[in-house]
């Protein structure tokens, strides 16, 4: 049996529990306080962390059942194997949840709701719709994009002491444009995965030059409104650091995808992104 290497194992570990995503999900969202000078709520990162969490587990261990031995990524087979486990950590980090929601303000309520509605809007178009009528109707990178982007920056907005949200949304536009071309990048590496496990994704849709295409121009207007807003004095310099890091990351990443294919290094510093922002907030 082939051994793997301890950073090997951490990657696999990492990239197979989300464990960025949970912990990204918490930076950025600290993160988007600042730029909006908001103050944060740590019940509410808490649960955007643990709710993210939730989420993308949910959804590998459905992708797991649903294809069973059929399964080609790591991820899937792994949440497959380990499905009566992964279903009581489940359990559990949505009574956490519940249990937050006692400390959440009023209102975030309805902000909240609307999260739960577009994430079940998600889950059933994933799993209940036919394929052909999703590819006539659906991209589900785009809507993913646009959800992760309300739930970190948005939610950020809603803090007391906001000054900068109501006359600055380019901070938003910023994030999703990244996320966009972050979930691209992913289903270009994920494409052969993808065919074999019959998922629909973008890159069933477009050629591999195409999606690169796509990627390059996502992070294009990502940096070109960061620049507009710095130049406008919206933005921080510092703050925008961090954003031209991430669109770097993700830049290096399709420049060299062969090298980041290996291992799945892709997801790692993909998902890596997010968590930018927790080493750099003392200095913001």
């Amino acid at each position: 049996m082939e051994s793997i290497s301890p950073y090997s194992q951490f990657i696999r570990f990492v990239n197979t529990y989300s464990i960025w995503v949970a912990l990204g999900s918490f930076s950025t969202y600290l993160f988007f306080c600042k730029i909006f000078s908001s103050s944060p709520n740590y019940i509410i990162a808490l649960g955007l962390a643990l709710g993210v969490w939730f989420i993308y587990t949910l959804d590998h261990l459905l992708d797991g059942i649903q294809l069973k031995d059929g399964a080609v990524t790591i991820r899937h087979r792994v949440h497959f194997n380990h499905r009566m486990h992964i279903k009581r950590l489940l359990i559990v980090v949505a009574l956490i949840l519940m249990a937050l929601g006692y400390w959440v303000p009023a209102g975030y309520y309805s902000f909240i709701a609307l999260l739960a509605a577009l994430t079940l809007f998600h889950f059933v178009i994933n799993y209940l719709v036919p394929q052909r009528v999703k590819r006539l109707l659906f991209l589900k990178e785009v809507f993913i994009a646009f959800v992760v982007s309300i739930g970190l920056a948005t939610s950020a907005t809603m803090g007391d002491g906001m000054t900068n949200a109501s006359e600055n949304t380019i901070p938003f536009w910023i994030l999703l444009f990244i996320n966009l071309g972050n979930i691209i990048l992913f289903s270009y590496f994920d494409r052969e995965a993808d065919h074999r496990s019959k998922t629909l994704s973008i890159a069933g849709l477009y050629s591999d030059k195409t999606l690169k295409r796509i990627i390059y121009l996502c992070l294009l207007v990502s940096i070109s409104l960061g620049i507009w807003d710095v130049f406008n004095e919206k933005i921080a310099l510092r703050s925008f650091s961090i954003f031209l890091l991430m669109q770097i990351t993700l830049l290096v990443i399709a420049l060299f995808s062969e090298k980041f294919k290996t291992n799945d290094l892709y997801r790692f510093w993909g998902d890596l992104i997010y968590v930018y922002p927790l080493f750099a907030l003392p200095f913001l």
